[in-house]
């Protein structure tokens, strides 16, 4: 069977080092995915017409929408009983795919990424969550597009970004970049990026991958894309959720993150 994680780097993962890293725990993986791994998944991405389009959905403490494509692996957090808290009507094929409907690339991929033996657990004791549920889905960035500056909300444990653009279809001049933010200088819950002290820009081009433990201070964002019509940003989330939290949805995530205490802003 294919293995699409590089072993050797799961292996040396310092999750100490990673737990103790400022201003929050992160890390950023170079070609964490086997050459021939990445070049598979690269090329079997899911095509634009099975995601649904998010423009001007309305986000915790006036937070600017984050417009994007969108796709979710089996069961969309923005669909509900055929429509979603924010309105979104749920089309067969549009939104949502199942296991079975993916390429055998990306079904061996994501089951790789369930091991509790190899990359969950791996993942799981980083994050200091016995047993995390996992989910995943797929976004797709265009000009234009944006991630304002944001912490998740609070049943969010850690994600682990996979990013699917190389030089032959990106350019780093178009953005892009992880902005890992510190310093958050106004008490607003909705900051700009020119309200924190410092940002790290983090790279996605040719088989980077990001991963980064949830906490009251994980700001983070994306600077608006530039790229021209017909590009676009390509990533693959994973994302480790309390496996206790109620059942999701989108006006339960909103009224969680209402429920923050100040401290955490």
């Amino acid at each position: 069977m294919t293995s699409f994680l590089n072993a050797a780097m799961l292996r040396e993962f310092d999750a100490q080092r990673f737990g103790h890293r400022a201003p929050y725990p992160w890390q950023d993986f170079d070609r964490l995915l086997t050459p021939e791994g990445f070049a598979r998944l690269y090329a079997d991405f899911p095509p634009l017409s099975a995601f649904q389009h998010h423009v001007g959905l309305t986000r915790a403490d006036g937070q600017r929408p984050h417009d994007r494509y969108y796709l979710a692996y089996e069961a969309s957090l923005y669909h509900r009983a055929g429509k979603g808290d924010y309105g979104l009507e749920k089309r067969d094929g549009e939104g949502t795919i199942g296991h079975a409907d993916l390429p055998p690339s990306w079904q061996a991929f994501i089951d790789e990424l369930r091991d509790p033996d190899g990359y969950a657990g791996v993942v799981a004791r980083a994050l200091d969550a016995p047993a995390p549920a996992i989910r995943f889905a797929w976004h797709l960035g265009r000009t234009g597009s944006e991630v304002s500056p944001h912490h998740d909300a609070r049943d969010k444990l850690g994600t682990h970004i996979f990013y699917f653009n190389t030089h032959d279809d990106w350019r780093p001049e178009w953005g892009g970049a992880f902005d890992i933010l510190s310093g958050k200088q106004v008490a607003r819950g909705n900051p700009d990026f020119e309200d924190f002290a410092a940002s790290e820009a983090v790279g996605i081009i040719d088989n980077r991958s990001f991963l980064f433990k949830n906490t009251a201070d994980a700001w983070h964002g994306v600077r608006t894309l530039t790229c021209p019509e017909g590009a676009y940003r390509r990533l693959f989330n994973v994302v480790f959720e309390q496996s206790d939290a109620p059942p999701r949805g989108i006006a339960g995530r909103v009224k969680r993150l209402f429920a923050r205490p100040a401290a955490g802003r």
